[in-house]
C-alpha cells in the first residue's frame, strides 16, 4: 500500500491547488480533512477546491453531507480510512489536504477522543460541585500518578480525568502519550507561510470571497436551517455574518469585510501554532516568498522530500 500524503497548513496556504497538483502528478486522489468543507451549500466560506483543482483529481469528503448532518473527528477518521483503502486498491495514492488540525492528528497519530460515559460524567460533575467533592476526585485521580496542575486546579477538567479513568483504567495523560508517533502509511508535509504576509492574503481573499456571493450563500444556508445545524453551524464567518444582517447591516460591507478578515487571521494564527507544535515527523515548507506561482514552489519542495 503507498503511504498517504498529508499536505496541512492554515488557512489561505494554497493547501488545495498543491494536493491537486500533487495528484495529478503521482496519479493520485484528494481527500479532505477539512471539518466544513464536507458541507453542501456552502462553497465560498468554507473555500471548497474550485473547478480548476477538482479537474485536476478525484476529491473525497468535499461538498457531500447536508448541513443538518452530524460531522465530527470520531466520524471522520474511520470513513477517511476507508477512503484511503479504496484509493490504495486503485493503485493510486491518497493526498490528504486540509486545515482542521485536530482530524489531520486523529488520523495520523490514531489519537481518538477520550471515551465518555453519560452517566459517569453527570455523577461526577454534581460530586465535584459539593464541598469536599473536587478533593476526593483529586485522591482517586492520585492512585494513577501524580496529576498534572492544570487538571488538578480545575473541577471540570478534574471530573472528566477521573471520567476517562473509570472508564479505561488509565488517565488521559498517559493515554495522551501513547500517541506521540505517526502511524506508518503516512507522510506528512506542513506549509508554513509568513504570518505577517498571510495575513495580506487572506484580506484579499476575504474581498474575494464577499464578491463571490459570500453573504448570499450565507442567508440560503440561514434559510435551509443552517442556525439550527449541530455542526455545520460551527463553520468560521456564518455566525458573523448572521449577526450582522440581523443587526441591519450596520457598517456597511467595510464592517463586515474588517470582521470576517480579523475573524479568518485569528483562526490562522491558531492553525500555525497548532501544527508547528502538534506534528512531529512533518516536513515543514516555509514560505516567504508570496509572488509566482507559489503552488508549484511548494510542489516541487514536497517532489523533492518524496525522492529522498
Amino acid at each position: 500500500m503507498k503511504d498517504a500524503l498529508v499536505i496541512m497548513g492554515p488557512t489561505c496556504s494554497w493547501k488545495s491547488a498543491v494536493a491537486a497538483r500533487l495528484a495529478r502528478k503521482l496519479d493520485g486522489e484528494v481527500v479532505s480533512f477539512d471539518s466544513m468543507q464536507v458541507y453542501k451549500g456552502l462553497p465560498i466560506g468554507t473555500a471548497q477546491p474550485g473547478p480548476d483543482e477538482l479537474s485536476l483529481a478525484p476529491h473525497h469528503l468535499v461538498d457531500c453531507l447536508e448541513i443538518s448532518e452530524v460531522w465530527n473527528v470520531n466520524l471522520f477518521v474511520p470513513k477517511a480510512l476507508e477512503v484511503i483503502s479504496e484509493i490504495a486498491s486503485r493503485g493510486r495514492t491518497a493526498v490528504l489536504a486540509g486545515g482542521t488540525g485536530l482530524y489531520a492528528r486523529a488520523l495520523v497519530y490514531g489519537f481518538s477522543l477520550m471515551p465518555s460515559d453519560p452517566e459517569i460524567a453527570e455523577s461526577l460533575r454534581a460530586e465535584s460541585a459539593t464541598p469536599d467533592g473536587c478533593a476526593r476526585l483529586r485522591e482517586e485521580l492520585a492512585a494513577a500518578g501524580e496529576i498534572p496542575e492544570d487538571i488538578a486546579r480545575n473541577p471540570r477538567h478534574l471530573a472528566r480525568a477521573v471520567e476517562v479513568f473509570r472508564i479505561t483504567g488509565t488517565p488521559p495523560w498517559e493515554l495522551k502519550k501513547r500517541n506521540e508517533e505517526p502511524q506508518k502509511g503516512f507522510r506528512q508535509f506542513c506549509i508554513l507561510p509568513d504570518l505577517t504576509k498571510l495575513k495580506e492574503r487572506i484580506r484579499k481573499r476575504t474581498d474575494a470571497m464577499l464578491e463571490r456571493g459570500w453573504i448570499q450563500e450565507c442567508e440560503r444556508a440561514l434559510e435551509n436551517g443552517l442556525a439550527t445545524a449541530p455542526t455545520a453551524w460551527q463553520a468560521l464567518g456564518y455566525r458573523d455574518i448572521a449577526q450582522w444582517l440581523e443587526n441591519g447591516r450596520v457598517g456597511g460591507l467595510d464592517a463586515i469585510r474588517e470582521i470576517l478578515s480579523n475573524r479568518t487571521i485569528q483562526y490562522a494564527r491558531r492553525q500555525l501554532t497548532w501544527f508547528k507544535h502538534q506534528h512531529p515527523g512533518a516536513v515543514l515548507i516555509d514560505v516567504q516568498d508570496f509572488s509566482g506561482d507559489v503552488p508549484q514552489r511548494i510542489l516541487d519542495e514536497i517532489l523533492v522530500h518524496l525522492e529522498k
